[in-house]
Order: structure tokens, then C-alpha cells, then sequence
């Protein structure tokens, strides 16, 4: 990066950093205004660049009209739209797959100036995100920001340059996967201020307890599996974050945190464990709060509305059967009113922080049952990640299932969108890779089925991953067998 571009940046980044701090009590009438003139200026650049959002807003007053107004976006009509839903239009679906299919890609930003990822894929179909360096350094403001004592450790000043703040990231290796986007694009000119260490939740424990307590981090990032394995090796006497006093906060990612795995945690290491609320389609959408189990919605970046199967508001502390998403930061790739199928709770009462920002309350989402592997006689967590991160590369999917049918044997039964094929041979070689990536390819067996569709449950929901054959043993005691352990 050139002098004149990284001054740039770093501009950047400092005068979005100071608009983002935390509305104060005179502020949230200000931050009310942004959103509308955001959501007006969203609207008028789809309708004029992108011929997909022009054809659907057509004949809507686009400075009156009220956001209900506005059709709903699934996932498959973005993606089989998606050269018209761009509004840069030289940007080609082939292209950029193409670009992503390539892991020597990974931390390059697309035609010199687009980050490229791909949804998680948790609710089926993957999906494609592009959004330009400006979106990028919006997300990151917003979480430097707003972050509780990440904003004091991570504003840009003289003394960080000195004693920079330690973080750590454990999940899959990097990939184009949102939480590894987030920091494959971590803006260059922030790294004096910030030490940063990745690690795969694949690692070998005994690794990643050696490197945590030479690196002593001050913040912590991970799944919610990921932090609880980090619990039991705290417990046990061989990690030593607590001892070592430089661990001032962790966040869970990804996965749910039930109450009583984030007071485990916290009782654990004797910090606060916050729960960020994301996705690719909108990585700066919230931030942890750094008192109860919620995160705060940034509203003058995005529009989360709560809704029932109808599209209809429910009231707050009522959980809602969908979100439906506006981003307002990201003009390359407009995503307005996107259905996303997660079991939302907005608080009806103000946070106790003092943060005036919306509190979501909860996120419940599909339920998923624990996966867990067996490596040299011992169980561990298998992340439902390690598999969507080969699913995603496969965008002719609609609908996936993970089994667990027995010790390290698992079923991948898939669907194909209507009118694309699936072949059972790719997505072998695309769940190889993955597997192999984390150095676990030659534990897993995998069977491949492919099937017209996925039923639901009687909840009604497609739960993605199902484990048929029982919880993992605690370490020493035998695996379950096929018998009364069967979760049905």
C-alpha cells in the first residue's frame, strides 16, 4: 500500500471511528435522521444502477414511501439475479467464483477495490457478497467503536503504537467465510495498534493452549464450541489467561450462547463473554454488550425488522419467525428487505448499559445438534463451519443436510436449485478439502446422498445438522452406541 493510499485509509478509518461512537442521550434523534437519509439515498442509487432493484421498486415513491412499502428479497432471487442486483456493472457471478475458487485470492480485494465472501450457507443455499473497501472499513469502525473495551483498546493513538492490544481469532483456517472475511480485509493501517493471531479450532489443543499463554491476549474470538473447549483446559490447569491478568473480554460467534455456557466462561476466565449478531450480508449489523447476553443493533447502519411467517412486525420481547435485513452501508450489492429465516427477540426495555441502541435479546435461529469427532480417543467438537465452507463453493445448491450416523461418520444429503445439478463427486472433492485444510480428512467418513428436497421437522424448520447417534463421551468413558443414546 502506497503513502498516499494508506494516509487515506487511515482518514478513513478515524473519521468513521469518531461518527461511530455510541449516540448519547441528545444524539439518537441524529442517528434516527442518518438512517432515513440513508435508506433514501440506498434506494434511489438501486433503483438508478442496478436493473434488478429497478424493476422491483418501480412505481414506489422512493422518498415518501415507508420501508413495508417495499418488496421482500429471498436468497435464491439475489442469487439468480445476481449480475442485475450488482450496481457496479462490469461485476460478473462467473468472475467472482471464479476469483474465490482460488485460495492464493484470499485478503485480495476483487478488480483492486471489491471484498468477496460467501454466506455460511446455515439455512441452505450459500449466497455471494461483494461490498467495496469503503463497506469494509465501515464494518470495522463499527465494531472498534462500539465495541465496549475494544473501542478504548483499539482507537488509533500513540500509546497503542507502544503496548498495541493482543487479539486472537479462534475458527476455521481463513477462507471466504464471513468471520474470516471480516479479518482477511483487516485494514492494513490498523495493524500497529493491534497484534492479531488466527487459529483453527482443528489445531491440536495442546498447540493452541502453548500459544495462548505465551501471546497472553487481551481479547478473545471464537465460537461458542471453540471458547467452551478453552473453559476445560482453564479448568484443568493448563491454560493460564486467568493467571497471566492481561484478558479483559471474549466474544462468541456464529454458534448460540445459552446462559449457562456463558456463565461457565465467564466464571472461568473472570471476564464478560459477549455474542455478536452477523452475517455476511451485514457484518456491522450489531455489537456486543458488554453487560447482558444481547447485542446492540447499529440502526443507522442497518434496518432489522421482526417479523411473523407474513411478513408482519411482531411487538419487542416477542420472537419474531424471521428478519427481514436493509443494509445501508453497502451500495455495491444492495440488500433491501432480505428474508433471513432467524428467530430474532428485540428487548422491550432499555438496556442497562446505557447504550441507546436497540437491544436485540435473543437469536435463536435453526436449532442444530452438537457434531463431535474422535481423535486418538479423544471426542471433540466438529463445527458445522468446517462443512458449509465446502458447500458454499457449490452455488447450484438449495438444500443441504448434515447427519451424524455413528463415531467420525457423518451423511451430507443434498439438493439442487431447480433446473441445476449436483454431482456427488464435486461435492466430495469440496468437503475433502475442507476436511483436509484442518487436517482432519482422514478421521471423517462421509457418505453423500443426493435428494430432490429436505423435509422439515415438526417445528416446521429444516434443521441443518442432526446428530443421529448420541452426545460425545466425556474424555476416557466409552462412545454411545446405536441403541437408547439415539437422538431421534
Amino acid at each position: 500500500m502506497g503513502v498516499l493510499a494508506a494516509a487515506s485509509e487511515l482518514l478513513e478509518l478515524s473519521t468513521k471511528l469518531h461518527k461511530l461512537i455510541p449516540p448519547r442521550s441528545g444524539d439518537i434523534d441524529r442517528t434516527m435522521e442518518l438512517r432515513e437519509q440513508r435508506l433514501r439515498h440506498l434506494l434511489r442509487y438501486a433503483s438508478e444502477k442496478s436493473p434488478f432493484h429497478r424493476r422491483r421498486l418501480q412505481g414506489i415513491d422512493l422518498e415518501t414511501c415507508h420501508i413495508e412499502d417495499l418488496p421482500t428479497l429471498s436468497k435464491s432471487e439475489m442469487m439468480a439475479n445476481l449480475d442485475d442486483v450488482f450496481t457496479d456493472r462490469s461485476l460478473r457471478r462467473e468472475d467472482i467464483e471464479a476469483f474465490i475458487s482460488d485460495h492464493a485470492n484470499l485478503g485480495v480485494y476483487f478488480k483492486g477495490k471489491y471484498a468477496l465472501c460467501h454466506t455460511s450457507g446455515s439455512q441452505g443455499q450459500p449466497a455471494l457478497v461483494v461490498q467495496d473497501k469503503h463497506a469494509i472499513i465501515t464494518s470495522f469502525a463499527a465494531q472498534f467503536a462500539r465495541g465496549n473495551k475494544v473501542k478504548r483498546k483499539f482507537l488509533p493513538h500513540i500509546g497503542r503504537l507502544v503496548n498495541p492490544a493482543r487479539m486472537v481469532i479462534i475458527t476455521q483456517r481463513p477462507g471466504f467465510y464471513p468471520s474470516s472475511t471480516f479479518f482477511n480485509y483487516f485494514p492494513r493501517v490498523a495493524e500497529p495498534y493491534i497484534k492479531l493471531q488466527r487459529m483453527s479450532v482443528f489445531d491440536p489443543i495442546e498447540e493452541i493452549v502453548q500459544r495462548l499463554n505465551d501471546f497472553q491476549p487481551t481479547f478473545i474470538t471464537g465460537y461458542t464450541s471453540s471458547l467452551e473447549y478453552l473453559v476445560r483446559e482453564q479448568e484443568a490447569g493448563r491454560l493460564r489467561l486467568r493467571e497471566g491478568g492481561k484478558l479483559e473480554q471474549m466474544n462468541s460467534m456464529s454458534e448460540p450462547l445459552p446462559a449457562a455456557v456463558a456463565e461457565r466462561i465467564e466464571n472461568a476466565f473472570g471476564v464478560h463473554v459477549t455474542n455478536s449478531y452477523s452475517m455476511a450480508e451485514c457484518m456491522a449489523l450489531s455489537c456486543g454488550c458488554p453487560v447482558c447476553r444481547g447485542s446492540h443493533l447499529n440502526s443507522d447502519l442497518a434496518i432489522l425488522e421482526i417479523v411473523d411467517a407474513n411478513n408482519r412486525p411482531v411487538p419487542k420481547g416477542t420472537p419474531g419467525s424471521k428478519v427481514l435485513l436493509t443494509n445501508l452501508y453497502n451500495l455495491v450489492q444492495p440488500i433491501i428487505r432480505y428474508e433471513i429465516d432467524d428467530i430474532v427477540t428485540m428487548s422491550a426495555t432499555p438496556c442497562a448499559c446505557g447504550n441507546l441502541l436497540p437491544l436485540i435479546e435473543s437469536v435463536g435461529g435453526r436449532a442444530k445438534d452438537q457434531l463431535w469427532i474422535e481423535i486418538n480417543g479423544r471426542s471433540r467438537d466438529l463445527p458445522i463451519y468446517v462443512f458449509l465452507a465446502a458447500l458454499d463453493n457449490e452455488t447450484n445448491l438449495a438444500e443441504h443436510q448434515i447427519l451424524q450416523t455413528g463415531i467420525n461418520t457423518f451423511v451430507l444429503r443434498a439438493a439442487a436449485q431447480p433446473g441445476k445439478a449436483l454431482s456427488v463427486e464435486r461435492l466430495r472433492s469440496y468437503v475433502h478439502q475442507s476436511l483436509a485444510s484442518e487436517g482432519i480428512a482422514d478421521v471423517v467418513n462421509l457418505e453423500i446422498e443426493l435428494v430432490e428436497r429436505i423435509l422439515p421437522d415438526k417445528s416446521g424448520k429444516v434443521s441443518r445438522a442432526k446428530n443421529l447417534y448420541g452426545p460425545a463421551p466425556d474424555d476416557g468413558e466409552p462412545a454411545p452406541g446405536n441403541s437408547s443414546r439415539v437422538i431421534a
